[in-house]
């Protein structure tokens, strides 16, 4: 198991093994990471009123700014270093990054141009910048709720309240379920990541999140050795395509707690899958 050190940066590319700064190049030291919410206001233009109108509101993308400094003996040491820190951060991929501050948080960005510049007369060291962009603007939990322990749930979110959370249920007809994210999870309208795992047997039933006012319906009969799995906005039974049996419902959830009812499935056992998603 990974020892998780404060000070350091650490970096999956795509599918590759996730390294840390320390492991680019020697004597490189990572100063911490800088990003703000970007929220963008959209107004339509009504020609004959003065003023504009609202329209509606989104995140947009971000800037990560990854700040380093590293040390050298001389000219080519630092172009060594220089080489390597290259080697590593003007790669074309999807970057997951986290800090040894928040080990469990994650954000998923593009690196862009970035300098390492040294002036000889000054001393053995060069500081600089590397902006990374954030296409969607968020973090988000390094696991999903149904993969977490109550020490993962903790370490990201340790000013909340005890109460018991669950994200599986098995026979019950009324439950609660735990949303920590800072927004809504809204895999119709901002096509977010939720994924419910269901299994029943019987006929038609219902799942509706009362809390707010979304439900979806299965339409056919299940057998015991059938799982359907909600997946955003798309239905599967036995992992193949089936939305054609549902009413094409989806399930949104606000943050905090979201109250759920089931009709019509006395022995539903019910998954929730999804990660937690936060604004800075």
């Amino acid at each position: 198991m990974r020892v998780i050190a404060a000070n350091v940066l650490y970096i999956k590319i795509d599918d590759q093994d996730e390294i840390a700064s320390t492991d680019i190049t020697k004597n490189l030291t990572f100063l911490g990471l800088t990003e703000a919410p970007s929220l963008l206001n959209n107004y339509r233009d009504e020609s004959i009123q003065d003023g504009q109108f609202w329209n509606y509101s989104r995140y947009g993308m971000t800037t990560v700014t990854a700040k380093f400094v590293v040390t050298f003996i001389d000219r080519n040491d630092f172009k060594l270093a220089k080489h390597e820190v290259y080697r590593v951060f003007a790669q074309k991929g999807i970057f997951r990054l986290r800090t040894g501050v928040e080990p469990d948080v994650v954000r998923y960005c593009r690196p862009t141009a970035f300098e390492m510049t040294s002036d000889p007369a000054e001393g053995n060291y060069c500081q600089f910048e590397i902006p990374f962009e954030n296409p969607r603007g968020l973090r988000y939990s390094r696991i999903n709720t149904d993969k977490m322990t109550d020490q993962d749930f903790l370490s990201l979110n340790i000013n909340l309240e005890s109460k018991e959370r669950q994200y599986h249920f098995a026979g019950s007809t009324s439950f609660e379920v735990f949303n920590a994210s800072d927004i809504a999870v809204d895999p119709e309208m901002q096509n977010h990541e939720l994924k419910i795992t269901m299994k029943h047997n019987g006929g038609k039933f219902t799942l509706k999140n009362e809390t707010t006012k979304t439900s979806w319906t299965y339409n056919k009969n299940l057998g015991g050795n059938d799982t359907v799995i909600l997946d955003g906005i798309n239905t599967y039974k036995n992992q193949a395509l089936d939305s054609i049996s549902t009413d094409y419902g989806y399930i949104t959830l606000a943050p905090g707690w979201n109250k759920f009812t089931v009709t019509g499935a006395n022995d539903l056992d019910v998954t929730f899958s999804f990660p937690y998603m936060y604004l800075g």
